[in-house]
């Protein structure tokens, strides 16, 4: 029955609307997280924390993979993995352990996003359909449910031999996972358990009463993906359930796109047309693939005072359909493109 659904729901993928569920991302929320890699510690405090007014909370240490992590939640879905290198990793690490060290080599930046899909067994046979190889790997992390440890989360990506047929960020392409949680972590409860637990770890002086982000950071809002062709990304991502929304035109990047919902988020698609363009320039330097992300604040301005006043830069505020917005270029932000935006109420 499962299988016969998931193909029925392949079939249907490009007329449904947004709010429902499409195959791959089934009774998932989609787009959850984002990976950036950075040099150190030190880098990721002055950066993220200091001149772009996020709360970096300590993570964890994965030690076969020689990485350090620290966690900007966005609670209750969405958060930001920020990896670091601080020994050489072990003969048995994952794939992520190459992969931050890589794009470290051209200056840091995003390293992959994941989509939370549910069921993943569903996932995994929607993009076997797609005759695309999966490969399923085990959490080494654990939670309790009833008692018993179980396995954290359960990821799945398309194999490398594979990657040829997309675009690098694309669905299904290199730099874009799967995962699926073992534990309900959409907590409503979350937000104020979080804000609680910023005050008392990382006081920030800037941060408003109520708020874990000194700007106000509510959720990503989007991921920006460069690539060959905007046309083609949309349709391969359409295989994939997701569903063609507005075009898009950034002034700061000098491109325009188009938007693909993906579950609760958007992908954002740019191709460098024009060869004078900062994406232009950006992609001569770190290749196609991730570049930036959309992040929801609850309050623009103060949004715009603290960053303005963290990076000593003064940053044009513009109104985009219903949003106003701004945008910190990736020689600032540390590898990539990070847009402020709140919705006009």
């Amino acid at each position: 029955m499962r299988i016969c659904a998931a193909l029925w729901l392949f079939v249907a993928a490009t007329a449904v609307a947004v709010n429902e569920s499409p195959t791959v991302v089934g009774n998932g929320w989609g787009l959850d997280h984002v990976i950036i890699a950075v040099s150190n510690s030190e880098i990721a405090n002055r950066t993220y924390a200091g001149k772009l007014g996020f709360t970096p909370f300590v993570g964890n240490k994965f030690v076969s993979e020689g990485l350090d992590q620290a966690i900007i939640e966005l609670p209750p879905a969405h958060y930001l993995e920020l990896l670091w290198p601080y020994r050489e990793p072990a003969p048995d690490a994952r794939p992520i352990a190459t992969t931050v060290r890589k794009v470290l080599e051209t200056g840091g930046g995003i390293t992959a996003y994941n989509i939370d899909v549910s069921p993943v067994e569903q996932a995994v046979d929607a993009i076997r359909k797609l005759q695309l190889h999966v490969v399923v790997e085990p959490s080494r992390a654990t939670d309790t449910v009833d008692g018993k440890e179980v396995p954290a989360w359960r990821f799945a990506r398309v194999d490398p031999q594979d990657l040829l047929l997309q675009p690098r960020g694309v669905p299904g392409g290199k730099a874009v996972g799967f995962i699926e949680y073992r534990v309900n972590v959409l907590n409503p409860a979350s937000f104020k358990k979080l804000q609680a637990r910023a005050e008392k770890e990382v006081p920030d002086p800037r941060r408003l009463s109520g708020e874990i982000h000194a700007n106000s950071a509510r959720k990503i809002r989007a991921v920006w993906v460069a690539v060959p062709s905007v046309e083609e990304a949309v349709k391969q991502s359409a295989r994939f359930g997701f569903v063609p929304r507005a075009k898009r035109k950034s002034e700061t990047i000098g491109e325009d796109g188009q938007e693909v919902q993906c579950g609760q988020g958007i992908v954002v698609f740019f191709e460098a047309t024009h060869p004078g363009s900062s994406l232009a320039a950006y992609v001569k330097q770190h290749g196609l693939g991730p570049f930036g992300i959309s992040i929801e604040v609850a309050d623009i301005k103060t949004a715009q005072r603290v960053v303005e006043d963290g990076t000593q830069t003064r940053f044009k505020l513009e109104r985009i359909g219903e949003e106003r917005s701004f945008v910190v270029p990736e020689e600032i932000a540390g590898g990539l493109y990070i847009e402020f935006v709140q919705p006009i109420q």
